[in-house]
């Protein structure tokens, strides 16, 4: 009995602590903050905060106006942590304020609802045709979401009936049209419907007539899959395509041309190029809805070859087609794909490349008279949303510091005419702004690095302009009759247009427009690099552009200097990154960049660190060069992130120039450049604590981590197998880990301890037949030898060493010996 009691006196006590400990593991952050790439939200900011809903497990927006029919990319920060992956998307079918959830479980998870703040409402009750697919989701276009077709699906109420809710201010006048899902499948009609909103709802029935057209598929996937991905001339190219269906869909083609022209054709008739039939290779059924695919086969080109295609697919006993990957009828508007042929390598002397990155007007003051726009009245922390003086003169004059350093590549910011300090908003492709100097004194900079062996990356902006460009104010003055109007996409001339992450500031240009491209690679590309002779381009925002303008700009790049270095900014996730493989030469290093930051900012382990890297390295190629950075332009700086702790720094920076890839140093990073501010203190602006002046007072630079700095730059460019080595992972746990770098019989292994605590690893568990095993540390020049079957190296707490290892395979690499010779055998 005293048992029994004891157990009912335990479970009564034990159960509101379990639900105590359930509700919280339900609230696991402090704060969720939602960023984004509207006018209501932006990337930099925690302007829009969300509220924790206790009783439902969730976190929840205030209401934020989106513009309708207009994509929001966006992204949830908890405790300060950036949502790993690529950005969230959502496309608001109206006009109006709405309510972001987020999940804490399921954080991808798309929830974002209309807020009812709007006082006037109406009901449409719609009839469609007979002919109208049972697939098919009717869709409203109106000027509630600038005649999106796709953004507003209605829903089913009966046979053959659909209805819609929309909400606006009573008296506002209202516009719309039907479709089946797109504008080609749109109702046949001269204008569209008018109707007034009203505080109460009214409900208007229509009746749609016909559609101008109906689809075929209800969608049609290729992205990109070929293969082999990067071919050369000897490969023949095997396309595949998905097609989900519910009518039927049994054929199919791929037209293509090799001269850089677009193809055209339909229903397997080609128009403009040459074509091959595509084949049925497999078809699954599931609740109705039909998955075939299909593959083709584009011939083997020369190298050197820009092949673009285009893909449509038909049921043979119905009228037209439909192409991937935007499902238009049409081959004119369909996406054109497009691969470059070639024996693809990036050039040899970017695997050996140490980047410097200069922001050109924070680095140094080098003449005084072009200081106009710098105002040294105002408090500093206002003049760094301005010009703080940095010009070309002034890269000029510590060109022998950039020298001295070690480094043999410059990438410099963007410095065309422009309206801001950092040269994101060009008014002029070919022109430098007076403010940075001109462009005779880049010639001579290029021309001074040149003789010092340094090689010179400029920082191209393919994807936008300033609003003030020149070409930009003829098309908002004259509308379709400028010559420039289809330079740029204008969804409602003038005052709605698409623009880089939302920004009016910069509207999109269009490369996809023969005389756009034309003119970017043809006028502007020559111009820096045979009028200025830079050696290649830091490609900004290379995800605005589409690949067949990517593949046009590799060909006509390397046309003008085959050496030539091109690598682009694409944040996004490593599939994405990795598929402009090909057509770019590398990328910057976003992954590793979050891994190294999660590991020694927020204290991931160095397990963690392990899988990320190799799951990195694994994703890119062989030739694809990911550039290596811990922090940039548009990041907080990393010593200010590591509360300035300099052995966090060397730690960090020690594995950046250890791991495959070009390593990136952020001017200042060498000396210990912070930050003035919290950017976290700040709602706008809040790059102006990543970009600020360069220190050159030796007084109040870090000596110790520059000369660290200069030691790191020296054994890359000494030892090889760093440059063009394979990684291995040997070891990792919580606190420690252990990676090599092979080339050959040249043989790297780079130790970390991140622990308050030493520890001490045996290296003979790493290598077969270690007798003979010596390790000789390239940072304190100490030896070490096998002695009685074992070799311990401790490493006190937060050291990371670099040892050069005489002979010996890695117990991995046995491994994978014995496996080949147990495969040859049999």
């Amino acid at each position: 009995m005293l048992l029994i009691s004891l157990l009912v006196f335990l479970v009564s006590f034990a159960q509101p602590v379990a639900q105590k400990v359930v509700k919280a593991e339900e609230q696991q952050y402090s704060s969720v903050v939602l960023r984004g790439n509207t006018a209501s939200l932006d990337w930099g900011s925690n302007d829009n905060p969300l509220h924790y809903d206790g009783a439902n497990g969730v976190w929840k927006s205030e209401p934020i106006a989106l513009e309708g029919g207009k994509e929001v990319q966006f992204k949830y920060v908890y405790d300060g942590n950036w949502m790993s992956g690529s950005n969230l998307s959502y496309t608001p079918p109206q006009d109006g304020d709405y309510v972001f959830t987020f999940y804490p479980q399921e954080m991808r998870r798309v929830d974002v609802n209309l807020a009812a703040t709007q006082a006037g409402s109406l009901t449409l009750e719609v009839t469609v045709p007979e002919e109208t697919p049972g697939w098919v989701t009717p869709t409203l276009a109106s000027s509630k979401n600038n005649f999106n077709y796709t953004a507003a699906p209605l829903t089913k109420t009966g046979e053959r009936k659909y209805e819609v809710t929309v909400y606006g201010e009573p008296g506002e006048t209202f516009s719309y049209l039907y479709s089946l899902g797109g504008e080609p499948y749109k109702e046949e009609r001269d204008q569209p419907r008018t109707v007034t909103f009203a505080e109460e709802n009214s409900t208007y029935e229509d009746r749609i007539q016909d559609w101008v057209n109906i689809p075929i598929a209800k969608d049609i996937t290729h992205d990109f899959n070929y293969s082999p991905y990067t071919p050369d001339q000897n490969d023949a190219v095997e396309v595949t395509v998905k097609v989900d269906h519910y009518g039927n869909v049994d054929n199919g083609a791929v037209y293509f041309t090799t001269d850089g022209t677009t193809p055209k054709g339909k229903r397997g008739q080609v128009q403009s190029g040459k074509g091959s039939a595509l084949s049925v290779i497999d078809k699954t059924t599931e609740d109705g809805l039909h998955t075939t695919t299909f593959t083709g086969t584009i011939p083997a080109q020369a190298n050197e070859t820009r092949v673009k295609y285009k893909i449509d697919v038909w049921n043979t006993a119905i009228k037209g087609s439909q192409f991937a990957d935007n499902n238009v009828l049409y081959s004119e508007k369909a996406t054109e794909f497009a691969y470059y042929v070639d024996d693809f390598q990036s050039p040899e002397w970017a695997k050996e490349s140490i980047i410097y990155q200069v922001f050109v007007d924070r680095f140094h003051d080098g003449s005084s008279k072009n200081n106009t726009s710098v105002d040294e009245t105002i408090p500093y922390d206002e003049q760094l949303k301005g010009w703080m003086g940095g010009d070309l003169q002034g890269l000029l004059e510590k060109l022998d510091y950039i020298d001295d350093l070690g480094v043999n590549t410059i990438w410099v910011s963007p410095i065309y005419e422009g309206p801001y300090s950092h040269g994101y908003h060009p008014t002029d492709f070919m022109n430098i702004d007076p403010r940075f100097g001109s462009n005779e004194l880049m010639k001579e900079f290029v021309r001074k690095a040149h003789q010092r062996d340094i090689k010179v990356i400029y920082d191209l902006v393919p994807n936008h302009t300033s609003n003030q460009h020149p070409f930009f104010q003829d098309a908002l003055d004259n509308g379709d009759s400028s010559r420039y109007y289809d330079w740029y996409t204008f969804l409602k001339w003038p005052e709605r247009y698409e623009t880089f992450y939302g920004i009016q500031e910069l509207p999109e240009l269009n490369n996809d427009t023969p005389e756009v491209r034309d003119y970017m690679l043809n006028e502007v590309v020559p111009f820096w690099m045979e009028e200025i002779g830079v050696d290649g381009f830091r490609l900004d925002y290379a995800k605005g552009p589409s690949q067949s303008f990517w593949v046009d700009f590799r060909h006509k790049v390397k046309e003008l200097d085959s050496e030539a270095f091109i690598f682009g900014e694409i944040w996004d996730n490593l599939d994405t990154i990795d598929s402009y493989t090909g057509k770019l030469d590398g990328a910057i290093d976003f992954a590793t960049q979050s891994a190294i930051y999660d590991t020694f900012i927020k204290n991931d382990s160095m397990d963690q660190l392990a899988d990320s890297l190799k799951t990195i390295h694994s994703t890119y190629g062989q030739e694809y060069l990911p550039a290596t950075f811990l922090d940039s332009h548009d990041m907080p700086r990393f010593i200010y992130e590591a509360d300035g702790n300099v052995e966090t720094m060397k730690m960090a920076a020690t594995l950046q120039f250890t791991l495959p890839g070009a390593p990136i140093i952020y001017y200042g990073d060498e000396v210990g450049l912070s930050q003035s501010g919290d950017h976290n203190a700040v709602n706008e602006w809040k790059d102006r604590y990543y970009r600020e002046m360069m220190i050159w007072d030796e007084e109040k630079q870090n000596q110790d981590l520059k000369a660290y700095y200069e030691q790191l730059i020296e054994i890359r460019k000494d030892n090889e197998a760093l440059t063009h080595g394979d990684m291995n992972m040997l070891y990792s746990n919580e606190d420690v880990m252990a990676l090599e770098r092979v080339l050959e019989d040249e043989r790297m292994l780079i130790l970390f301890n991140k622990s308050y605590n030493q520890r001490s690893l045996n290296i003979t568990d790493f290598y077969s037949d270690s007798d003979d095993l010596e390790l000789e540390s390239l940072l304190s020049e100490k030896e070490y030898e096998n002695e009685e079957g074992s070799l311990f190296i401790s490493l006190p707490s937060n050291t990371v060493e670099i040892f050069e290892v005489d002979g010996f395979e890695s117990e991995e690499e046995d491994d994978e010996e014995n496996e080949e010779e147990e495969e040859n055998a049999a």
